[in-house]
């Protein structure tokens, strides 16, 4: 059946338009908003959900990880301002890779209107109509039927790719072989935790994946996975027995600290290894209703083992399905996982970074043998070109769903690279609507330049 005869959306008429529109609400599209508007084009941001923050807000993904190269350099100016907003909430702030995500959706929603950037949330991209190589207009589902939305260029922030795919773009899934998908989790948080008293039980355990860091040896971690031992392994086995859990309870496992929650920590679990394809809503649906179980059943087990749990309760589950990765669109070029592993540098890089290849469930693929945080490291670096779709002049990438192969988008789908991409995307857009040219046309050495003028740190 075509499509494109259920959805006539010339036929419709406009209902907003805009130089650059934005399609997903995540920190990469909400830098590529504000980014662009700072560049002097309209901007549009339009979000399947009712707030905006993708991930790290909706999906509750507490840490914004590092990217591993001395100094933090953050390849992004608006990351500096989105920290000053967060600090002004949170002054007691324990790091800048963690936050409190109800916190950090407002200030995201924040720095779009301070910018002038026009916001429609609750609205769901479902048809896109293109004319030689360009997307003239995308129609949305939302409140009151199907909507028509006109721009000059477009940005792909949907993290599932589904704006190009709409378009006709290619794209590739999963592992190379089986194309199946990294696992996906259901996170969520604690509140109701003594955690002094929580802290000194990890501390008892004396195991170096039990561990604390952070301001004045204050925030919490610990993590246990079946790969190896962590001092919390046994207290898992023994309520494994006991029939209090199930083996998977334990095979990725979790927790951070919340900065600003006196009583509030967050989990990075459960994690589904039977759900291969992040496409599928039936498949995420599963993970939503399975996961709400699977919730309270270890909340019981931290009542029950973990002391300063006692009075915990669930005070957040994520309102979408923890993806790590599902499309990746196919752009102008293909970072891959050898192009990580000889840190290779290019002439257009937007992004630079260290951290290391990522993979859930799949480690036997691949392996980064180099140390884990090792500053000291050569760096590698991601080029524009992996944020130009290829076959399109005016579609950009940014995100998860940038040119990349299985192994590379492991280590670049982190927030910090998001952000970056998102706001060379952004400065992109504006560059080529001043300018009057295709995006293909743009050269990422003038993105860049234009992001260090305003700010932005490199290497």
């Amino acid at each position: 059946m075509d499509k494109k005869k259920i959805i006539a959306i010339k036929e419709l008429p406009v209902y907003l338009q805009a130089d650059v529109v934005v399609c997903g609400g995540g920190t990469a599209g909400v830098f590529a908003a504000v980014a662009a508007a700072k560049e002097g084009a309209s901007v549009l941001m339009v979000e399947a959900l009712g707030g905006l923050g993708g991930s790290a807000v909706n999906g509750v993904v507490v840490p914004m990880m590092s990217v591993h190269i001395k100094e933090e350099p953050r390849c992004s100016y608006l990351h500096r301002d989105m920290m000053k907003h967060l600090e002004a909430y949170l002054p007691d702030r324990i790091n800048e890779n963690s936050f409190d995500p109800l916190i950090l959706g407002a200030v995201l929603e924040q720095m779009c209107t301070e910018n002038g950037v026009d916001i429609l949330l609750d609205a769901v991209l479902c048809d896109v109509a293109t004319e030689g190589g360009a997307i003239r207009d995308i129609a949305v589902m939302c409140q009151g039927g199907i909507r028509r939305i006109s721009g000059k260029v477009f940005i792909d922030c949907t993290g599932d790719g589904i704006l190009s795919v709409l378009a006709g773009a290619e794209y590739e899934v999963g592992a190379p072989e089986s194309k199946i998908n990294q696992p996906m989790s259901l996170r969520y948080l604690l509140g109701g935790v003594d955690k002094k008293k929580l802290r000194q039980f990890f501390d008892s355990l004396k195991y170096p994946n039990t561990a604390q860091s952070g301001k004045d040896g204050e925030n919490l971690y610990a993590d246990v996975t079946n790969k190896r031992v962590s001092g919390l392994t046994p207290f898992f086995e023994k309520a494994i027995e006991a029939g209090e859990l199930v083996y998977e309870d334990m095979v990725y496992w979790q927790l951070f600290d919340v900065p600003g929650r006196t009583d509030g920590v967050a989990l990075n679990n459960p994690e589904f290894f039977e759900y291969t394809d992040a496409c599928d809503p039936k498949q995420l649906t599963q993970i939503h209703l399975k996961g709400k179980q699977i919730i309270l059943r270890q909340l019981n087990f931290y009542k029950k083992y973990f002391p300063g749990c006692e009075n915990a309760y669930v005070s957040n589950i994520s309102a979408m399905v923890g993806v790590r990765e599902s499309r990746r669109i196919l752009g102008e070029y293909e970072l891959t996982g050898e192009d990580l592993l000889e840190q290779k540098k290019f002439e257009d890089a937007i992004s630079q970074a260290n951290y290391p290849v990522d993979v859930h469930g799949m480690k036997e693929l691949y392996r980064d043998d180099r140390p884990h945080g090792d500053t000291n490291k050569p760096w590698y670096e991601i080029p524009f070109r992996c944020l130009v779709v290829k076959g399109f002049d005016n579609l950009l990438t940014a995100g998860r769903c940038i040119s990349s192969d299985f192994i590379a988008q492991s280590a670049v789908r982190i927030q910090i690279c998001c952000h970056s991409t998102g706001e060379a995307a952004g400065v992109a857009a504006a560059m080529s609507i001043q300018n009057a040219v295709s995006v293909k046309k743009i050269k990422g050495q003038e993105v860049r330049a234009r992001m260090q003028e305003r700010g932005a740190a490199f290497v």
